[in-house]
Parts: C-alpha cells; structure tokens; sequence
C-alpha cells in the first residue's frame, strides 16, 4: 500500500505556469511505491519495478527544473533495445531516439547537462560506466572503469600528476619500454577525458614493474603527467575537466572515468547509465522472459552474479541519485 510521501528539499523550487509541486508530489509517490515494491521482488522481476520507478523519476525531475512548460511532460521511453536474442547479455544494445520531442532519456539528459546515445551502445560498455557495479562488469567487458587519484605529495606545483588505475595487466608484458609505452597509449585512447598528458615513468610502466596493481582483479596502474597547469587552482580545474565529479567519486581525491561509448565522448550522467541499463533489463525481463531466466539462472549463466549484484545495489543507489539530480536541476 502506498504511504505519505514526502517531497525532497527543493522539490518545490520549480519554475510557474504549472502546478509542478503537485506533480512532483505525484511523481515522487510513485517512485517510492516502485522501488519500496522492488525490494519485495527477486530478480526475475525486479528490473521491471526498478525501471518503472526511475522512470516515474524522471518526470519529478523535469517537474523541477526550470524549463519551458512544454519540456516538462515527458512521454515516451526515448531510448531503444536491439539484438535483444543474443546469448551474451553485454552485446545487448541500447541506444537514444533522438532529441526531437519530449522523449524521457533525451531530455533528461538535456535538462541534467548530460550526453546521452546517439550511437547504439553496448549493455556492457554501459553496465562498465556505473560505479557501483565496478566489481562486477559483464563477462564481454572490454574496457572498465579507470581510477584516477590526483597526487600532491612532492609534486611540482605546475604539474597535474594522477595514478591512473584499473589498466590490464598484460600490458606490462611486452619486453621495451617504446612497446609497454605505444601498448599504455592505445589502451588510454579508449578514455576520451585523457588527453595532453606524459607519462611520468620512461615506457609509461617501468622496467622493475608497475607502479600500482591489484592482484585480485589483475588489473595495473600508471602515473599520468599534465604540465602547464598554473599552481594548486590550475591542477584541480584541471583534474575536474578530466574526472568530472557527476557521482563517480570514491573520495576528493579519487575518482572513476568511463570509456569511450554510444556516439558522444561526453560524460554520461550517472542516473542515465542506471536508466539505459535498467531499461535494457526491464526489456529482456518483459519481453524476453525465457532467455531472461537463463541470465539469472547462477546454474547457467556467468553475468548471474552480476546481474544480481547490481539489481540490489540498484535499490541504494538509484534514491541517492535521483534525490541528487533533483538538487542538481534546482540548484
């Protein structure tokens, strides 16, 4: 049964010429029944509650923001699946219907200064950008997630220096260092937001071995150099252009970038990768029931683990983000 509601701080900031509190009232009702019912549920089913509850979210947050009355109703997903029967879950792909009209995911992503898909995406690329999850990528993942942690102690003031980390291990098997430095190059290149830098070490990994490295994941890191950056104001602006913050921070100083995907270099809004994938989810869910079951069936599938693990940090972090997003449009 649906309870009282309340409506987030700022909630009610929202621009005349409609009754906007009333709909974020109503908005806001629904994404709390949605994702109170998901908790309830297994996965089986869960996508579809989580999905339905974001997208209820959305409306609240265009119901705030401070745009034309006729860019606050949305209708219509905005965002399409294709290659729905494919046996790997990550080859799924999803992708925007375009900026006409008043279609959910592209204006959100236009009310939340966010790139969106212009490009068809794949579910895994998408799934890799999600913080939450950064543990548990889809099997077909090519490129995860890179922390970049900004470093200060013995750093020349006009200098921007970061530890980049999450990189493959096998990069430092190649014997010269010209190889291990073009092999760390190409790899980067998949990171749009990581441009104009050097690396600090000759071969970008040195010869005695990498500068960080987690053996559980396998995975290795590099420092990263920018020069010319005008003192601590300088290196932090330019730390910002490089890891906007956007929800993707473990602490001030360590962030997460995601690569290159779907038709844009831009960075794509923390609540929008939960949207595109929880959309995609909902959809197999739906429509594709049989080939869904086999997904979350940890007998049979190895995304089982996954796909369960991000459905229930679903239930924590789609809240945060919506709440954030609503204080992000009426800021």
């Amino acid at each position: 049964m649906e309870g009282p509601t309340r409506t987030p701080s700022g909630a009610s900031r929202v621009c005349g010429q409609r009754s906007a509190p009333e709909a974020v009232q109503r908005s806001i009702g629904a994404v709390g029944a949605a994702l109170h019912g998901s908790c309830l549920v297994g996965p089986a089913s869960r996508p579809l509650v989580l999905f339905y509850g974001l997208s209820q979210a959305g409306r609240a947050i265009a119901a705030c923001a401070p745009v034309p009355a006729d860019k606050y109703r949305l209708n219509g997903h905005g965002i399409v699946t294709a290659q729905m029967d494919q046996s790997e879950l990550g080859s799924v792909t999803v992708k925007d219907k375009g900026t006409a009209g008043t279609q959910s995911f592209t204006q959100i992503a236009e009310i939340l200064g966010s790139r969106s898909l212009p490009n068809e995406a794949r579910l895994a690329d998408v799934w890799a950008s999600i913080l939450e999850v950064s543990l548990w990528p889809l099997q077909s993942t090519t490129h995860p997630q890179l922390s970049v942690s900004r470093e200060t102690h013995q750093v020349d003031p006009n200098t921007l220096q970061v530890m980049a980390s999450g990189l493959p291990g096998n990069l430092q098997d190649h014997a010269s260092p010209q190889d291990r430095e073009q092999a760390v190059r190409a790899w980067l290149a998949n990171y749009p937001s990581l441009t104009g830098y050097r690396f600090r070490s000759i071969g970008a990994i040195p010869d005695g071995g990498p500068e960080s490295w987690d053996s559980m994941q396998g995975t290795i890191g590099c420092r990263l150099v920018w020069d010319g950056v005008s003192g601590e104001g300088g290196a932090k602006r330019r730390f910002e252009d490089i890891a906007p913050w956007k929800g993707r921070s473990l602490s001030d100083s360590t962030r997460v970038i995601h690569a290159r995907f779907g038709g844009d270099d831009r960075v794509l809004h923390p609540l929008l990768a939960w949207w595109a994938v929880l959309y995609a989810l909902s959809m197999l869910a739906r429509y594709q029931p049989g080939q869904w079951t086999a997904q979350i069936d940890v007998n049979r599938s190895k995304n089982a683990v996954a796909i369960e693990y991000l459905l229930d940090s679903a239930l924590a972090a789609v809240p945060e983000l919506i709440l954030a997003a609503i204080g992000e449009v009426t800021a």
